[in-house]
């Protein structure tokens, strides 16, 4: 009854903000988009150098709560597939690493607008050997000096979109989910071991959903204003190893102020039921919640909000600052808000391609208890 609580919760909050999506606010939904259009495309001819394909590399020494120090590579291949003015920019991104406590991982980000926008495909997929962490379940879980285990994981989404007028969306889309991961060494964690806890070999996952997009964001990459919502649902049915349900809900704003700088604001849910494997339960931390180990709580229910201010120094340098609140739970009507977690921290931005808007960001994220993070990677946090 308690799992069907959480079901209900993201029905609701899905109905209400269907609901506020009022005449005026598709309106200016419009204008906002043919403003967009008259800033970045009437200008420029098909053949100029803002609509041919460009190509960025770099290479990285970082350090996350993940992953310990990592030495890598990324890049990202940013293209046009035709030459409609109105048409957003597909990308190609990549990247790899090996960190000093021997993880590696290898990926590639596939984003692809075809047809006047009309159909977009993405197709991440990544795969790797990792060394996560399992503190138990739970907004309370204790600190465990023996959380470590490793995994082997690959992971890969099919995702496909489509105009719709469902539900006055902007895209609608099917998605096809495939994990396949495999506990290599549970390092004497005896949390893994227990009964209750789902998944403690590993096991395949196969899972059927769909999406809604809702998006007036100003530029895919860097947004200075508009508001971005996603909702999703997936099915792993009995041919999985686990049978579940997974659901997210995303929404985020964007505010720009009259000296350039940018307000941002995210909250974000995510909720699952059924017999759902403790490294795929939503999980706080990570880029959710910079400052923390992701999966450092874990439960069915996970919400948070963050908000960040955004804010250039000079042509390609730039700054932001962040606060972020949340915490995990076994479903909607149990949430605990006096014992929220929160983040707080601050980063530097290297806009490394200015004809697409795209930043390098490095952030350090500080957290409750002596948790803290520093995070690298392509595009914004959110």
């Amino acid at each position: 009854m308690k799992k069907n609580f959480t079901v209900l919760f993201c029905t609701l909050a899905f109905s209400q903000f269907i609901s506020s999506q009022n005449r005026e606010s598709r309106i200016i939904d419009s204008l906002s988009t043919h403003a967009l259009k008259a800033k970045y495309y009437k200008k420029y001819k098909s053949t100029d150098t803002l609509r041919k394909p460009t190509f960025n590399t770099y290479p990285f020494i970082s350090y996350t709560p993940e992953t310990d120090v990592t030495f890598g590579a990324g890049g990202i291949f940013i293209y046009y597939t035709g030459k409609e003015k109105e048409l957003n920019p597909s990308k190609l991104g990549f990247g790899g690493f090996y960190s000093l406590n021997n993880q590696y991982r290898i990926s590639m980000d596939n984003d692809l607008y075809l047809f006047k926008n009309k159909l977009n495909i993405k197709l991440p997929m990544n795969y790797g050997f990792y060394v996560n962490k399992f503190w138990g379940i739970g907004d309370d879980a204790q600190d465990y000096a023996n959380a470590a285990y490793t995994a082997t994981t690959f992971a890969t989404t099919l995702t496909v979109q489509i105009p719709t007028t469902w539900f006055s969306a902007d895209r609608a889309g099917m998605i096809f989910d495939y994990n396949y991961t495999e506990i290599e060494d549970k390092k004497g964690n005896e949390l893994i071991d227990d009964p209750l806890v789902i998944g403690s070999t590993g096991g395949q996952m196969i899972g059927f959903g769909g999406d809604l997009v809702w998006d007036s964001r100003e530029h895919l990459f860097t947004p200075k204003s508009g508001s971005f919502q996603y909702l999703k649902a997936v099915i792993y049915p009995s041919l999985s190893d686990f049978n579940f349900a997974f659901f997210e809900f995303d929404v985020r704003n964007f505010i720009s102020f009259k000296n350039g700088g940018v307000f941002a604001s995210n909250f974000f849910i995510q909720s699952a039921t059924g017999d759902t494997p403790f490294y795929k339960l939503p999980s706080l931390g990570g880029k959710q919640m910079r400052g923390y180990f992701f999966g450092r709580y874990r439960d069915n229910f996970y919400a948070m909000g963050q908000l960040e201010y955004r804010k250039s120094f000079s042509k390609r340098w730039g700054y932001v600052l962040f606060g972020t609140l949340g915490n995990v739970s076994e479903n909607i009507i149990e949430y605990n808000f006096r014992t929220l977690k929160y983040s707080f921290g601050s980063g530097v931005r290297y806009m490394f391609n200015k004809k697409e808007r795209v930043n390098l960001r490095a952030d350090i994220g500080i957290g409750a208890d002596g948790n803290s993070g520093v995070y690298f990677g392509i595009e914004e946090a959110f």
